[in-house]
């Protein structure tokens, strides 16, 4: 998402520069502080390889000299994330207006204390969902500004009919977090091949190829149209997922005319309506997420109907919509 926000903005005709930081960047080879910084440099310049970022979008590595001075004098300066950004932001750059994005409550590797008091710190707070809104401004005592997630629907479209995919097919996310309930999701696959011999499974992610039966093919560092073809190759993108701010891989699915079949956490309430553009079961209830995997894969008359809501449920976030309200709360008209 800030990358998507990125390229808009410099589409804009905005400035804008992404500032990675670095610190940690190599610790496992225990290199000499000239060498990481001049590779950090290098990654810096080429990464992401798996996204389309402009190339006007500017890419400043913190371990870089006179990093700084390099950004120049801000008019808005963005955090985000808890653990990594919140400092640098908040004490160590300057800005007109300091703005911390927030995408979930990242309480995952730090105490719940640590992340509330970033939310109470006094930038302007931004969240992506209903849930965290109501969770955030409870923290910080102020109201935080409401930017639902957005989905190009240009480009996460379906652009293969339901009939034409391949049945028993699922797609998923790989997340090494246990939050993201990857546990719980292989098991899910592990019942439905036993009824499905057949099955097919694409899973992607930034992550090496987790530890999980040959039949499930694994894409590490899929670019964007790789899943799109992935969301367009399956009938049912599964999310087996604890805790999540949104979800937008299952959003980006559900456009592609796959049948997202979730768990029921709170990010997904956003977009997802049990039995109407998706499938929805209590967290870490197993045999329910199996039983509507089966459910989709046995009643094609469900199957299309979850599709074609879940694709016409996409359009009502555009961004189009989302860039008005950040201009807005940048005062740009």
């Amino acid at each position: 998402m800030v990358f998507e926000y990125a390229n808009r903005l410099v589409n804009e005709g905005c400035e804008v520069y992404i500032l990675f930081l670095n610190n940690e960047a190599f610790q496992r080879f225990h290199l000499p502080l000239f060498m990481k910084r001049i590779l950090c440099n290098i990654f810096t310049r080429i990464e992401p390889n798996w996204f389309n970022l402009d190339r006007r979008v500017q890419k400043i590595s913190n371990l870089d000299y006179g990093y700084k001075s390099k950004l120049g004098p801000l008019n808005a300066l963005f955090a985000t994330s808890a653990e990594k950004t919140v400092d640098e932001v908040f004490y160590n750059l300057q800005a007109e207006k300091k703005y911390y994005f927030i995408q979930d409550y990242e309480n995952w590797h730090v105490s719940k204390e640590f992340v509330d008091k970033t939310y109470r710190l006094g930038l302007n707070n931004i969240v992506i969902s209903k849930w965290l809104k109501k969770k955030i401004d409870k923290i910080s005592g102020k109201p935080s500004i409401l930017i639902p997630n957005a989905i190009d629907t240009d480009i996460y479209k379906k652009n293969r009919i339901m009939i034409n995919r391949q049945p028993h097919t699922i797609a998923l996310l790989y997340h090494q977090e246990k939050h993201k309930g990857l546990a719980n999701a292989f098991e899910v696959l592990k019942k439905v091949k036993m009824k499905f011999p057949d099955l097919e499974v694409k899973m992607f992610g930034q992550f090496p190829r987790p530890n999980v039966p040959k039949w499930i093919k694994y894409y590490k560092n899929a670019t964007q149209a790789e899943t799109v073809s992935i969301y367009n190759s399956c009938q049912v993108f599964l999310c087996s997922t604890i805790e999540e701010g949104f979800g937008l891989t299952g959003f980006e699915a559900m456009s592609c005319g796959a049948c997202l079949v979730s768990t029921n956490y709170k990010g997904v309430r956003e977009y997802a309506v049990d039995n109407y553009n998706a499938m929805l079961s209590p967290v870490g209830d197993i045999q329910a997420q199996v039983d509507n995997v089966i459910r989709i894969f046995e009643d094609p008359s469900l199957r299309d109907k979850i599709s074609h809501n879940g694709e016409k449920s996409s359009k009502d976030y555009s961004w189009s919509e989302a860039m008005k309200k950040f201009n807005k709360m940048l005062g740009v008209q």
